[in-house]
């Protein structure tokens, strides 16, 4: 059996891990205050801001392209993945 650790670090946020996905504001929105900037649970931009672009992805991968970001933050594309964390119990089988 092969097994393999996988350090989970920059996917939780941890600004010490590997950034898995950076925060893309819009033209004319403030630059965030660090590169590793995410915003908090609930954060919403100060409605003084220009409207971002019709399609704007406010997040970035690894590589620079564009990403739907982590689950829940904002401007992430959630649609379609919250159902992968779900089970149906009529799919658990059941072995003793």
């Amino acid at each position: 059996m092969i097994c393999q650790t996988v350090p989970l670090s920059g996917s939780l946020g941890n600004p010490e891990g590997p950034l898995v996905h950076k925060f893309n504001p819009p033209p004319q929105w403030p630059q965030p205050p660090t590169d590793g900037w995410r915003p908090p649970p609930g954060w919403t931009p100060d409605p003084t801001w220009p409207e971002a672009p019709a399609g704007w992805r406010f997040w970035l991968n690894r590589s620079g392209r564009r990403s739907s970001g982590p689950i829940g933050a904002y401007g992430a594309v959630d649609a379609g993945r919250l159902e992968l964390a779900t089970a149906d119990t009529a799919l658990v089988l059941m072995h003793s």
